[in-house]
């Protein structure tokens, strides 16, 4: 059986598990759900602040699939504060925005 991945919808603030790799629409909004991958933990609803950071990750083109190891996703910021030290230092130096957010 294939690993289920999770898909998000940021503006209702829910993920839904799905084992096919397609597009899915969201049940509440219609919107197009974003695929956030087969290790991702959604968080709460109330918590706004952490629905931002998903909202920057998965826009800056990270995502939360196991690595071929199964050692998890790797290093992602947790919280608002984290994300502006990360695009800072992206803006800083250079680096790629998805690079400086996977990156302690």
């Amino acid at each position: 059986m294939p690993r289920r991945s999770a898909y998000v919808c940021l503006d209702c603030r829910v993920s839904f598990k799905h084992s096919a790799y397609r597009e899915y629409r969201c049940p509440r909004c219609r919107r197009a759900l974003l695929l956030a991958g087969d290790a991702f933990e959604a968080p709460p609803r109330r918590d706004r602040d952490a629905w931002r950071v998903l909202s920057v990750l998965l826009h800056a083109g990270l995502d939360f699939r196991q690595e071929c190891c199964g050692c998890g996703p790797g290093y992602r910021p947790r919280s608002l504060r984290e994300v502006r030290e990360r695009l800072a230092y992206a803006r800083r130096t250079g680096v790629p925005a998805s690079r400086a957010l996977a990156t302690r």
